[in-house]
């Protein structure tokens, strides 16, 4: 049977027992996490259609500051204008396509590097030169697509499609659980993009997976974390929520190592809470700090999983950050190296003649409802896409 059925993910024997209730459910076979026809057809009905969370807006603080991107393999200019707002474009020349800017920066207009035609902050075409003979040709006409951009407490979401979702709708329920944070005045106090051997999806699995805690994370935050009554809260777009349980900082301790965000001074000492922004992100709550993880798929068996940490503002602007921040990586990267070796030997595992995915336990409930959302968007019947992705 053809990988991408039009008959549906539940009619398809392999995949079926994912759909049952947790106690008699089994793991999808590997293939949704090695096909690369798979993969394109999370390009077009997931990442071309869906709100993506591509970083904070200080990361583009004054007028004229620009970060060019690749948001799973389409080229999108991030700028703040003049006035202040922040703005994404299509990164292509309207002559052929060549991307007008790389990297980051700050600048007052972008020359594309292939013929040099010149572009404002707005988009507008500014200049084209030897096209005064092209019939029909006026510059005055010709501005770079605009993308959605929205920001929702300083971070920022893009959106491939034209006419996504509203804004309001996409992060209503996220605002409804984590609003309360207030994280528009905290500041990126760490941001690494780390690449990994493994499909997208294996990490943003892995990351509301509390099965493994007590074993994988043994002598780091599975020395005191509790992972037997997870309190999940499965919401629609296969979104998950963990609602407040003990886990702790980054520390060796557990214990909060930098004054507490003003929000959560009265938690307790190792309060902490979880969610997954679909499609491709993980988000942790500390009393301390707040880290945000997206999964991009390069292709079907790579994956780059961005890292951003965001603590309150005058804790970066100390003297003593560094000091913090190297404090924080000794034992994140400990963590996060043990889950790296697990999602890598996954991806080995999805192509394992022998292998036959089995049970799921009642630890991975938020686990399943992330997998049967993708399931359904990828094989069940979609409507036709409201636009394409630029």
């Amino acid at each position: 049977m053809d990988s991408l059925s039009r008959r549906g993910a539940r009619s398809d024997a392999s995949l079926a027992k994912a759909f049952l209730p947790l106690t008699q459910a089994s793991h999808p076979d590997g293939r949704i996490y090695h096909d690369p026809a798979v993969l394109e057809r999370e390009k077009q009905t997931i990442f071309g259609r869906d709100w993506l969370c591509i970083g904070r807006a200080e990361e583009v603080a004054e007028p004229g500051d620009y970060k060019a991107l690749r948001l799973v393999g389409q080229p999108v200019l991030l700028v703040r204008r003049p006035d202040g707002k922040v703005v994404a474009y299509s990164n292509t020349c309207l002559h052929r396509g060549v991307e007008i800017a790389s990297g980051e920066g700050n600048a007052k207009e972008f020359t594309c590097p292939y013929h040099g035609w010149l572009y404002g902050l707005d988009g507008q075409l500014l200049g084209a030169a030897h096209m005064r003979d092209s019939e029909g040709f006026d510059r005055k006409t010709c501005r770079l697509p605009e993308l959605p951009c929205e920001n929702f407490q300083g971070w920022l979401f893009v959106s491939l499609n034209r006419t996504p979702e509203p804004f309001a709708d996409y992060i209503a329920e996220f605002a409804e659980k984590f609003g309360y944070i207030d994280m528009e005045p905290m500041r990126l106090g760490i941001q690494r993009d780390i690449p990994l051997n493994c499909n997208w999806k294996l990490m943003v699995e892995n990351f509301i997976d509390f099965y493994h805690i007590g074993v994988l994370h043994k002598d780091t935050i599975g020395r005191y974390m509790k992972t037997t009554d997870v309190p999940y809260e499965t919401r629609k777009r296969g979104q998950v929520f963990i609602n407040e349980y003990d886990a702790g900082s980054h520390t060796q301790s557990g214990e909060v190592f930098v004054e507490r965000i003003p929000a959560l001074k009265d938690k307790p000492a190792r309060f902490s809470q979880a969610g997954v922004i679909t499609p491709n992100v993980n988000f942790f709550v500390r009393p301390d700090y707040v880290m945000l993880y997206s999964s991009w798929p390069v292709d079907a068996d790579t994956m780059v999983m961005k890292q951003f940490i965001v603590f309150p503002r005058h804790i970066v602007e100390s003297p003593r950050f560094p000091e913090i921040k190297a404090q924080f990586l000794v034992m994140s990267d400990k963590i996060l190296g043990e889950d790296f070796a697990m999602v890598e030997s996954l991806q080995n595992a999805s192509k394992a003649t022998h292998f036959v995915p089995g049970r799921m336990s009642r630890l991975e409930k938020g686990v399943q409802h992330f997998i049967l959302h993708n399931l359904e968007r990828i094989y069940g019947a979609e409507p036709p896409l409201t636009a394409a992705a630029e």
